[in-house]
């Protein structure tokens, strides 16, 4: 079962310290959201083909962020690994940006992704900007591959407005 809900989903305190029943003061942030898709077969360079899960996992799918969000994290739960390769490295582009790389093992296990130590990722995952973006994945050069690679990207990241702010609105709550 699922619910749906208008991002951004704000958290706020309802009492404050003195328990008067007015709203808080808004020192409390936006919850978190994440999405991910699966793959497998993978044990040559290029473009990585992701599905939905569970269910939809014979359906293609992509990983799109909303406007305005701010990007948290990217992971890789490796749950089948190959037994050997050389330079294995995805790439993670958001709108074709490269803002990171995550770089599997032999072992699996879950892999963080490593952010690019630039400003224009850093300004990316700090701020989509104002439409919608997908999140790609790209296998670099790689070399001797015994096996193939499988598993599930996980994308984390706080939904707020387009303009990025996390103002909520029509909860009919306010501060006065």
């Amino acid at each position: 079962m699922s619910s749906t809900f208008t991002s951004p989903i704000r958290i706020f305190v309802r009492n404050n310290p003195s328990n008067d029943g007015t709203i808080a003061p808004d020192n409390t942030g936006a919850s978190s959201a994440s999405q991910q898709v699966t793959f497998s077969g993978v044990n040559a360079a290029g473009a990585i083909t992701t599905y939905g899960v569970g269910n939809q996992s014979t359906t293609l799918d992509s990983i799109v962020i909303p406007a305005g969000s701010m990007i948290t994290s990217f992971r890789l739960f490796e749950t089948t690994a190959p037994s050997a390769f050389t330079g294995m490295v995805i790439t993670v582009a958001v709108a074709g940006t490269t803002v990171g790389t995550i770089t599997p093992l032999t072992t699996g296990g879950v892999i963080s992704f490593a952010p690019a130590t630039t400003t224009a990722a850093a300004a990316l995952l700090a701020n989509v900007g104002t439409s919608d973006v997908t999140v790609t994945f790209t296998v670099g050069t790689t070399s001797g591959v015994t096996g193939t690679l499988a598993g599930t990207f996980d994308a984390s990241y706080v939904p707020r407005n387009i303009d990025g702010s996390i103002i909520a609105y029509g909860s009919g709550y306010s501060n006065s």
